[in-house]
């Protein structure tokens, strides 16, 4: 929204911050973190759906590829409508004529602060659309590319063995999870609302903790909904490191009880 932009420029003018505008990021970057096919879907969305007899002005799904219908083998076909709804999580990133250049620049400065600190400065990049909902073939929460990863790949690229990333938000990063959810170098940090009483619903438990050569190197901390600043933050915070901790422990315990596997 106009208003966010304008408050965000009136917090620098307030600090005597000057901003530097960024290149906009280049689609190798992108296909760096995204799937080539949903990378391809951004650039052209808009466009198909504006060609669509009384399409409306932005491009909102109106039905999602259900468990049931992927387990019998489902596919997106070519139509955009079907697309929309294969590329997205809800209804809550629509696509309108410029979204794609608008996602492009955000990208280009999430890259830009990655840059900045991996030659050694700090920088706080400022974008939007944002990214942390994003997953690497699919948007949502109003996130079409996760820029958090894009800057994670570049650091990587620059040399980092390993890359930390903290989101303070108040909903779930899951996105931001859901590409890492398996990676070993990259440990990824969410603090946000209780998932059972807050978007994404789903995800952003406690327990979540990757899988593969990624476990344990995810760690949700929810807090109650309600949590406050300090004392009170702190307070959800503990309770959720002892949840997290209790479910290590618990999964723990049960790999220790589970037989070897066989091969044949």
């Amino acid at each position: 929204m106009p208003e966010r932009a304008a408050s965000l420029l009136a917090g620098l003018q307030a600090l005597r911050l000057a901003p530097d505008v960024a290149v906009p990021a280049e689609r190798a970057a992108l296909t760096r973190v995204h799937t080539p096919d949903y990378v391809d879907y951004l650039a052209t969305a808009a466009a198909a759906w504006a060609a669509l007899p009384n399409g409306g002005p932005e491009v909102v799904a109106n039905i999602h590829p259900a468990p049931e219908m992927l387990a019998h083998g489902a596919r997106p076909g070519d139509h955009v409508i079907g697309r929309a709804g294969w590329y997205s999580a809800d209804a809550a990133c629509p696509i309108g004529p410029g979204t794609w250049e608008a996602t492009l620049s955000a990208a280009g400065v999430a890259l830009a602060a990655a840059a900045e600190a991996a030659a050694g400065r700090s920088a706080y990049a400022l974008c939007r659309p944002p990214g942390h909902h994003a997953y690497a073939a699919r948007a949502g929460g109003h996130c079409y590319v996760n820029n958090a990863a894009l800057a994670v790949e570049a650091l990587r690229a620059a040399g980092a063995k390993r890359v930390a990333t903290l989101d303070i938000d108040s909903h779930h990063g899951n996105g931001t999870q859901g590409i890492f959810w398996e990676r070993e170098d990259v440990l990824t940090v969410s603090v946000h609302g209780d998932p059972t009483r807050y978007y994404p619903w789903y995800v952003g438990h406690a327990e979540e903790r990757g899988a593969g050569a990624g476990l344990g190197r995810n760690l949700n901390m929810p807090l109650a909904i309600g949590s406050g600043d300090a004392p009170g933050w702190r307070r959800s915070a503990a309770v959720s490191r002892r949840r997290a901790t209790s479910a290590r422990r618990r999964w723990s315990s049960r790999s220790a009880s589970m037989p070897p596997s066989t091969s044949r």
